[in-house]
């Protein structure tokens, strides 16, 4: 078998108590599909999650947060041409239109949900430097409050688990973690891997000719300077600093690493689901959020 472990976190359908409450609401408040890699591992961390998104959480409540992921998500096209669509290629390989469609419906409830989780991160990674994470006026508008729970006909993720994958899945998140010089793979690589042949296409000719390229650097970056800007925005401050966590310095120095980290790692995921979608359906379906209700 390949030589693939998860990343220590704790999943979604291993939580339980108070953790479990808090998975649920951050799925809720931003009405997302699954609970970001990111809040998986900070989960190891005893005691911080509950207060970071007790922070976070009036912030995201708003029409303001909507409308700051929908900012990120415009500037996560990459320039230059449209990917090869892979419409022809699925269907050379046995796949139906119904099939096709499944791949493309799930790659709107990733695209509309990467550039909330930026935001968290970006919100909790400044607040925990000692930077502002929010305290800045709204208008009526923006301050208008969004449902909670999923959208009508979201059902949750289903996350392929890595240490049970078979070596081919194995093998596919390797490729993914080498290509992107991350740690592990991202819930949204565990998504696709239910559809391990789609996800290998995906790799070979959408993302592994620009992943890494400069003009994909230069793209994560512009996206980590705007998700600060606009955190700066926010209502409250969206974060916990240092001097309000009880853990010990190396806690402290771990988490910080941690949220720094994830800062690139989930800008490169929300240009990469970007992309995949831009190659079936063009870049303004890519750019835009899957409709509301």
């Amino acid at each position: 078998m390949t030589d693939y472990r998860k990343f220590p976190q704790v999943d979604h359908v291993d939580a339980t108590g108070e953790l479990k409450d808090i998975y649920d609401d951050i799925r809720g408040t931003l009405r997302v599909a699954w609970v970001a890699f990111a809040c998986r591992v900070l989960a190891t961390f005893p005691g911080y999650l509950p207060l970071a998104w007790r922070a976070a959480r009036p912030n995201f409540a708003t029409r303001y947060a909507e409308k700051a992921a929908g900012d990120l998500r415009e500037r996560s096209l990459l320039p230059g041409l449209d990917p090869p669509d892979p419409r022809p290629r699925l269907r050379e390989m046995g796949w139906d239109e119904a099939r096709i469609d499944e791949i493309r419906r799930t790659l709107d409830i990733l695209n509309y949900g990467n550039p909330k989780y930026l935001l968290l991160i970006t919100a909790w990674s400044e607040a925990i430097q000692e930077r502002y994470s929010g305290g800045s006026d709204l208008s009526s508008e923006d301050a208008a409050p969004i449902p909670h729970g999923l959208p009508e006909g979201v059902e949750p993720l289903q996350l392929v688990e890595p240490n049970d994958a078979s070596p081919e899945i194995q093998g596919l998140f390797k490729r993914v973690t080498d290509l992107h010089f991350h740690h592990g793979a991202s819930s949204d690589y565990r998504v696709l891997a239910n559809w391990p042949d789609y996800l290998r296409l995906a790799l070979d000719g959408t993302l592994e000719p620009v992943v890494r390229t400069e003009e994909y650097d230069a793209t994560a970056r512009e996206l980590l300077f705007r998700a600060r800007e606009l955190v700066r925005g926010f209502p409250t401050p969206a974060g916990v600093g240092r001097d309000a966590l009880a853990g010990s310095p190396q806690e402290i120095a771990g988490l910080t690493g941690l949220l720094f980290m994830y800062q690139r790692f989930i800008s490169d995921v929300t240009i990469d689901m970007i992309r995949l979608k831009q190659a079936f359906d063009g870049p303004g379906a890519a750019a835009s959020p899957f409709p509301i209700p």
